[in-house]
């Protein structure tokens, strides 16, 4: 039959394509297929899309046709709208007989592009302004005025949220793909400028929250950010697409390459896998995973991309398409009064529960799924999702609204109707109840019955669905750059300098040893540690990362637009990695690490050595270009004089092996290992002589001594550590700034007591108080008196002189960030909760405000704390099961407990948190976490209450809890009610966990009772899951269940006497799960309480006198 043999050839196309070179054979021309077909392709794309495009602007309206007129358009559409028109004409450009319309197809998508590219040129104040505070109201604009190509004045739109990441890095991804066509979307050096500012708006998109692919945050609609998976994906996808690709395409030189901080992409992969496969922390999953996983953003090809789809397939997929996201109320019948841009913007408290069961189905994304399979080869799966997708299009007549049915007895002859993309189905108001109470059971209808415009996006990914499905569309046809296969399977882009590349198996690191010293080296080689000076590496240079970031000031810049270039961010572990092609020179930049200004972790050697392990096992981990990375380790002479110098010399002897724990390394010559090496090309930087001129680089350091001296000077290095002695401030409050400068010189006055008298001076008169007779500043003697202690190992002098400097760490925020993806939260003092990433400089302002610096350190240990937690989150998940909120101050709590009960000769009997040296502090903080740990019942309650760690299931379980009391939950003096908790919240939201953990914090100050009431919500939910037939009408106390459990344990174990009436000790030390425990006596309290309740019978109890009543 002429449709099977059609059919036919249509898969013999794609068998062949399929088959065919991994580059694709872009010179041949397509089989001698049928013009008529083609032709359809274009009437349907000149009559449904090219007659909403503006003549002038090129670009296309938000809502087509609408009453009354709305100008709006938006970014997101217009690129879809744009790739659809570029589709086309990928098919057109294989046929020899196109009648120009190939040409005018091309400068129809070119010229939405440019136009898009032109309205942000004109925000550069903005691009500018968010480098500097990555805030939503300086975010660059996603909406415009289509008629213009400009801002949007339009009373329905202020306040409109266009803070969206996703829109901007599906700009650059596609833009990248119609280049990499020939299409010339970039024309000047200028525009390569703002397109370079665009990818530094990208870099750190894994550490700012949005409003998301839906325009509206977080999942209550209330105006509040989040971060989001689908923004973090299209943002990595851009970057990978943009690094070292030239936006002039075969006509572009070294000006106009696209560079990408290797370090920012790492950081968006990371986070990335964290967050899948959720969309973010109130949504959960999300349909918007379907385009940034799938086509067009493919971000990532991991394990976890199946079992985040499979997720949205499980819980949206639905006969009308899938819903976006769980409780959605966009288009619902409740939700809206009007069309288009008139519906409610944000909701009501307590509305979000009216939504569940009734969320409205997106056909759009069968299209993309469409596009997907035939993507990968699978035309089965593709021909079922287009069949679902043609049965939900709906015809329109010329007047844009649903005809009536056809009447065959009708003779007037009519022009046959146009099938459109709904832009979702809803559920009508009459058949919500039914909805509710059988989902799935009602029939939905499109949302042109609500009188909406048409849906361009979604008439656009049809188009390209057609197109794929119907083979005229190849793979290499729509996706040029080959994301749609994982790096192994991608041919190697020879055009770039540093390509990405898949991750090798058994990577070596190359290490090169430096010594600052020849006598340092001399010693160093007695061991049999061989090293190079900075001498003996010319005529490689070496750099510390600061200089990078100075020669990478001009990427970027344009004065005429005033734009800076890229902004002073640090460089990370993979970008110090590479070696550098810098005009005239090559360059080796060692780590932050090693950076004498980055904190004052270099003074303890375990910890430095424990840093290198973690950055050799990153780069082994997360290492995706082409070429080995290299490790430049800088050996100082301060390292040597420092406590633990045994240890890095057994660790330095070590790396002789080949092996650092798993990692492979391999010791060399910088020049010997420069062939193997990853090299970058700072081009452009030919043009820029003056930023690279006068930059200083590692210089040998001049010493006279022998290398004797160096180790003999390890014998006075250390001292004991013992209890810092302070004094009493108040007592010299009177002295004048002179006798108190006269008291820091004395000799026999002690370090610590020194440091307490230079900040008295600092309040004063500042930091930049230049000591009389000295020479010097304050600062500047903090510093001085900061490296002494370091090297003796005096951690309270450190910290404390540290805090006085308001230092802080330059690794901060990727720590920080690596905690809030992980789905945790930090909680500084008893209000401050951190739920979005910061910049270092907002982090420590409010670690600063809320701890003055004082001899405790509080705000630099806590940034210590931050830095560990980042660093073991991502080392070892597990041992955050159970935690979702992290609080800084009961942490320090938990660690001093502790340290007050622990017997570890790795700690020398100190109990002063505050003394112990970083690594000390780092492992503490391993063993409270490590939950395997066999602890006394007490101890383990008091540390568990400080972290605030339960069960797994716990707030799901209180949830149920909360479904079964209708009175609400009582945690001490604060009462967590039914509704609107139960509306606004569902089972896994964030806020719910918050609501019910920030209680049980605030209620209950001591740890051990806290955890008690934990185990007794435990029980509760345990009861009240196995027999469902309870009801709570009144308040549920779990405080009082547990004081009358305290009450049976007394009786049975017979505590009389006052001290039993206080303290709840022996309570705390019994375990709960043997024999007469703590959870039997909970359990008893329990059920006298619940007991009292509402016993509700279903009917099948009914029918049998009751007997479906049985408590276990």
């Amino acid at each position: 039959p002429p449709h099977q043999a059609a059919e036919q050839r249509t898969m013999s196309k794609r068998n062949s394509a399929t088959s065919s070179d991994i580059f694709g054979i872009l010179s041949n021309e397509l089989p001698q297929y049928n013009q008529t077909v083609l032709q359809q392709f274009y009437q349907r794309c000149s009559g449904q899309i090219l007659p909403y495009q503006h003549p002038i602007t090129g670009l296309f309206p938000l809502y087509p046709e609408s009453d009354p007129p709305c100008y709006a358009g938006h970014v997101r559409d217009n690129i879809y709208i744009a790739t659809s028109i570029w589709a086309l004409a990928q098919v057109y450009r294989k046929t020899d007989q196109d009648s120009g319309r190939c040409w005018e197809l091309r400068q129809r998508a070119l010229k939405c592009m440019r136009s898009i590219l032109n309205f942000w040129m004109t925000q550069t104040d903005r691009l500018e302004a968010f480098k500097e505070q990555q805030s939503p109201r300086r975010c660059l604009l996603t909406v415009f005025d289509y008629r213009t190509g400009g801002e949007l004045i339009d009373s329905a739109f202020k306040g409109y949220q266009h803070h969206q990441l996703d829109s901007v890095g599906l700009f650059v991804l596609m833009s990248i793909q119609m280049i990499s066509s020939g299409l010339e979307i970039v024309h000047t050096k200028t525009e390569v400028n703002v397109f370079q500012n665009l990818i530094f708006y990208l870099e750190r998109a894994y550490r700012i929250p949005d409003f998301g692919m839906w325009e509206r945050g977080t999942k209550q609609n209330t105006g509040s950010v989040e971060l989001h998976a689908s923004s973090v994906g299209f943002a990595k996808a851009a970057l990978e697409a943009a690094n070292s690709f030239n936006v002039f395409g075969q006509s572009g030189d070294h000006t106009t390459v696209i560079h990408v901080d290797i370090d920012a992409h790492s950081r968006n992969r990371i986070i990335l896998t964290n967050l899948l496969p959720r969309e973010s922390a109130t949504k959960g999953c999300d349909s918007s995973l379907i385009p940034t996983l799938c086509w067009p953003g493919h971000a990532t090809h991991e394990s976890v991309r199946k079992s985040a789809l499979q997720n949205v397939f499980d819980r949206f997929r639905g006969d009308y398409g899938f819903k976006r996201f769980s409780r959605d109320g966009y288009g619902c019948a409740m939700e809206t009064s009007g069309t288009g841009p008139h519906r409610r913007v944000q909701y009501s408290h307590g509305e979000l529960k009216t939504f569940e069961h009734v969320e409205c189905q997106w056909p759009i994304f069968y299209a993309f799924l469409v596009i997907e399979h035939c993507l990968q080869g699978d035309t089965k799966t593709a021909t079922v999702y287009k069949r679902k997708l043609d049965s939900l299009l709906v015809e329109l007549d010329s007047d844009g609204a649903v005809p009536p049915p056809w009447d065959p007895s009708s003779r007037q002859q009519q022009q046959q109707p146009r099938r459109w993309m709904p832009k979702f189905y809803f559920v009508p108001r009459d058949y919500l109840q039914d909805e509710y109470s059988n989902p799935g059971s009602q029939t939905r209808r499109p949302n042109f019955q609500l009188g909406d415009p048409i849906f361009l996006w979604g008439e656009a990914v049809m188009l390209i669905a057609d197109l794929m499905e119907s083979g005229y569309l190849m793979a290499h046809d729509l996706d040029l750059l080959r994301r749609h296969k994982p790096f192994h399977e991608r041919p190697l882009d020879l055009s770039r300098r540093v390509p990405f590349i898949n991750k090798l198996q058994d990577l070596v690191v190359q290490v090169v040893l430096i010594s600052e010293s020849v006598r340092l080296q001399q010693m160093l080689a007695t061991f049999g540690v061989q090293s190079q000076t900075p001498t003996q590496v010319e005529p490689i240079t070496l750099w510390p990362s600061k200089n990078l970031i100075r020669v990478q000031e001009c990427l970027g810049r344009c004065d005429r637009l005033s734009l800076s270039g890229r902004p002073l961010r640090p460089i990370g572990q993979l970008g110090t990695a590479k070696f550098y092609r810098v005009p005239g020179r090559t360059v080796l930049c060692y780590p932050l690490l090693f950076e004498m200004r980055d904190f004052y972790l270099l003074h303890d050697m375990d910890m430095v050595i424990d840093e290198v392990r973690t950055n050799l096992l990153f780069l082994s981990t997360w290492w995706r270009l082409k070429g080995r990375p290299t490790f430049c380790f800088l050996l100082r002479e301060d390292m040597i004089r420092a406590a633990g110098a045994k240890q890095l010399i057994a660790f330095l002897t070590s790396m002789r092996s080949g092996w650092v724990n798993d990692v492979r390394v391999l010791l060399g010559r910088a020049q010997n290992l420069l062939a193997s090496a990853c090299v970058d090309h700072l081009d452009y930087l030919q043009d820029h002589n003056h930023a690279f001129r006068d930059l200083p680089s590692v210089e040998e350091l001049s010493v006279e001594k022998s290398f004797r001296s160096l180790m003999n000077i390890q014998g006075h290095a250390a001292v004991a550590i013992e209890q810092e002695e302070w004094i009493d401030t108040r007592r010299v409050e009177s002295s004048n700034s002179e006798q108190l400068c006269q008291l820091i010189d004395t000799a026999s006055l002690n370090m610590g007591p020194k440091t307490q008298l230079l900040h008295m001076l600092v309040d004063r008169h500042g930091a930049d108080y230049v000591l009389p007779g000295a020479n010097e500043t304050v600062a500047q003697r903090l510093e001085e008196m900061s490296r002494t202690a370091g090297v003796q190992q005096r951690w309270a002098i450190v910290r404390y002189a540290s805090a006085i400097l308001r230092k802080e760490v330059d690794s901060l925020a990727p720590s920080l960030s690596n905690v809030i993806v992980a789905g945790k939260r930090i909680i500084i003092g008893s209000d401050i909760v951190i739920d979005r990433p910061l910049t270092p400089k907002e982090l420590c302002q409010i670690l600063y405000a809320h701890y003055p610096p004082g001899p405790s350190g509080k705000a630099v240990l806590l940034q210590e704390l931050i830095l560990f937690l980042g660093s073991l989150i991502c080392r070892d998940s597990v041992l955050f099961r159970g935690i979702h909120y992290i609080r800084l101050d009961p942490l320090i709590d938990a660690l001093d407990i502790e340290l007050a009960n622990v017997n570890d000769p790795l700690f020398g009997g100190c109990k002063i948190l505050q003394n112990l040296s970083p690594y000390k502090v780092k492992s503490l903080i391993v063993s409270i976490l490590d939950h395997r740990q066999s602890r006394h019942p007490y101890w383990q309650r008091r540390i568990d209450g400080c972290l605030c760690r339960v069960p797994s299931g716990f707030y799901e379980g209180v949830y149920g809890v909360l479904e079964a009391c209708s009175g609400g939950i009582r945690i001490g003096h604060t009462l967590i009610e039914q509704h609107p908790c139960l509306n606004d919240m569902s089972r896994n939201d964030a806020n719910f966990v918050f609501a019910v953990q920030s209680t049980l914090a605030r209620e209950t100050a001591n740890p051990a009772l806290r955890q008690m009431m934990v185990e007794a919500l435990v029980i509760i939910e345990l009861i009240l899951q196995r027999n469902p037939e309870l009801k709570v009408k009144e308040e549920l106390d779990v405080l009082s269940i547990v004081d009358e459990a305290w009450r049976d344990f007394k009786i049975e174990h017979r505590l009389d006497g006052p001290e039993f009436e206080k303290s709840m000790n022996k309570f705390y030390e019994t375990e709960s799960v043997v024999s007469r425990g703590t959870s039997s006596f909970i359990a008893k309290s329990a059920l006298n309480f619940l007991l009292k309740g509402e016993i509700a019978l279903d009917q099948r109890g009914k029918e049998f006198g009751g007997s479906a009543c049985k408590l276990s």
